[in-house]
């Protein structure tokens, strides 16, 4: 299956985020290629061990005018187990080792500690996709001063994948990001720093997933917004082509979507 990617659209971010603008103004694409250090990938594509399938991915991202990876070391496919930190470090080193290429980097982790050793391995960007939880995280992005993605998660859920109920989930999805940016800022984290993802198919049904992508311009306020939609159920349910898929995302205001670079 060929991913398709249109040049950067002509939507202009009149945002004073001096960090974010600057490198988002610099693409040719609104697209963050992601790269699954892992073996148990529920896209089947990580490339831990595997330096001839990362090294097809760099080039085809080179390809493709992708200018930054999105690495993690851990699946988060329902049902998804820990993974001990030394052994998320040795998948994550197993990227830096053979990575090559001039890519904006970001780190895709829980763990602060791994956060911590992708920053000083010229990683410029820490998405955290539990919603920077922990006090430890929030301290290293206020020191590190890294751009970071704050994913939602429902503030009462007991891991990632807990299925919450809401009676309006856009609502509410919008009201929990807006009072984790205060608590960030409140801490120490520079505004500037953040963009925002509404979480797609992470602690939520199919149909909530659904209306959060029908109604993504409803989270065009005042951070770049992310929105990670491939290869998720919800949306393979939606009757919509990979370009419509992208192009619903930029006429909605998104910055950037979060795609797998190839399948």
């Amino acid at each position: 299956m060929r991913l398709f990617f249109k040049k950067r659209s002509t939507f202009k971010l009149f945002l004073k985020l001096t960090d974010w603008n600057n490198l988002l103004n610099s693409l040719t694409q609104n697209v963050i290629g992601i790269i699954n250090s892992t073996k148990d990938s529920f896209t089947g594509d990580g490339v831990f061990e595997n330096k001839e399938r990362l090294g097809f991915l760099l080039k085809t991202a080179e390809e493709k005018e992708i200018k930054i990876l999105d690495v993690g070391g851990v699946s988060t496919k329902p049902g998804f187990k820990e993974v001990r930190y030394e052994q998320e470090l040795k998948r994550f080193n197993f990227f830096i080792s053979n990575y090559f290429g001039k890519f904006k980097l970001s780190v895709d982790t829980m763990n602060y500690e791994i956060a911590r050793h992708a920053l000083e391995n010229n990683f410029e960007i820490v998405n955290d996709v539990s919603g920077f939880n922990d006090l430890k995280m929030i301290q290293l992005i206020v020191e590190k001063a890294p751009k970071i993605i704050l994913v939602h998660r429902h503030p009462n859920s007991s891991d990632i994948q807990e299925k919450m109920n809401y009676k309006d989930v856009v609502k509410e999805v919008r009201d929990h990001l807006e009072e984790k940016i205060e608590n960030l800022i409140s801490h120490g984290v520079d505004k500037s720093r953040i963009s925002i993802d509404p979480g797609l198919g992470f602690g939520k049904s199919m149909e909530d997933s659904q209306k959060l992508f029908d109604n993504l311009e409803y989270f065009s306020f005042g951070f770049p917004l992310v929105v990670g939609y491939s290869k998720k159920k919800f949306a393979q349910n939606l009757e919509m082509t990979h370009e419509e898929l992208y192009d619903h995302c930029i006429k909605s205001g998104v910055s950037l979507v979060r795609l797998h670079i190839a399948s």
